[in-house]
This record gives structure tokens, C-alpha cells and sequence, in this order.
């Protein structure tokens, strides 16, 4: 219930406190500062967002748990949207959510939930590189064949 009410009471908070930014720093002002903080944050979120797929590419590549890195994607993801919503208030949720050490602090809790579970990685691309030894790329044996049970002259 308590979450119910403070789900009700946010968006009136948001736009009590855009009205009296409003009221100090003028409307064409506040409506810039709205747009600017969304084409940052979400700039900022593209970035991060960026940074721990290299990251998660890795720990499924070195077969390590990703856990941690996919509760900071989604943390990351949420943050995106936090900072998108026109607020103020949400802006500041969705940076506490963007910065690397308060988004840890938030995600330990769910970290510690994790059960056993087993990670496969498996890469299907191919290489463009030659390959030197005949262990590594196979052996090929080259030459013409032709069926036994073929009727064809």
C-alpha cells in the first residue's frame, strides 16, 4: 500500500516542483533545463550502456557469472527512462541509478539472491584470418570422386 501511494504521490511532486522552478528560473528556462537533462542522461546512458555490454561480452567469453553486470544493464536501462520522464525528481533517481557506485549499492541486494547456475558461451563467427597450422584449420584432402554405384559411363 505504501508503494501504491508513493506511485499516486510522484507524478504531483514532479509537477509541483516544476511549477515553482518555473516560477524562479522562468518557464523557456525550465522547459531547456527539462530537454537538456534528457539529451544528456540518455547520452550518458548510451555511453554506460555501451560499456557494460563490452563488459558482459566478456565475462560470458572468460564463462564467469554476468549476473552483476545484467542488474547494472537493467539498472542502467531504468535510468534511462528515469531521465527521460520530464521531472526533476526522476532526473535525480535516474543519475543516482547512472553513477557506477551508487547503482552498485542498489544492485547488492539482488546479487546476493543468485542461484547455481552454469554459463556457455559460444562465439559461431568466422574468422577472416588464414589459418598457419593444419591442426587448427583441419585436414583437406583435395581430388575428384566418383560413385561405385553410378550407372553413367
Amino acid at each position: 500500500m505504501p508503494y501504491l501511494f508513493a506511485l499516486l504521490l510522484w507524478p504531483l511532486a514532479e509537477i509541483w516542483l516544476l511549477i515553482k522552478v518555473g516560477q524562479q528560473a522562468g518557464a523557456l528556462n525550465t522547459l531547456l533545463l527539462i530537454i537538456a537533462t534528457a539529451a544528456l542522461g540518455l547520452l550518458l546512458v548510451q555511453l554506460e550502456w555501451q560499456r557494460l555490454m563490452l563488459l558482459l561480452r566478456e565475462k560470458l567469453h572468460q564463462g564467469e557469472e554476468p549476473v552483476g553486470v545484467l542488474l547494472e544493464t537493467a539498472a542502467v536501462g531504468l535510468a534511462g527512462v528515469l531521465l527521460f520522464i520530464p521531472g526533476f525528481i526522476s532526473d535525480w533517481f535516474g543519475l543516482l541509478l547512472l553513477l557506477p557506485l551508487t547503482r552498485k549499492w542498489l544492485t547488492a541486494p539482488l546479487k546476493k539472491m543468485r542461484g547455481n547456475t552454469t554459463y556457455h558461451y559460444r562465439s559461431d563467427h568466422y574468422s577472416s584470418q588464414q589459418q598457419d597450422t593444419p591442426s587448427e584449420a583441419g585436414k583437406v584432402l583435395e581430388g575428384e570422386y566418383q560413385r561405385k554405384d553410378d550407372q553413367r559411363p
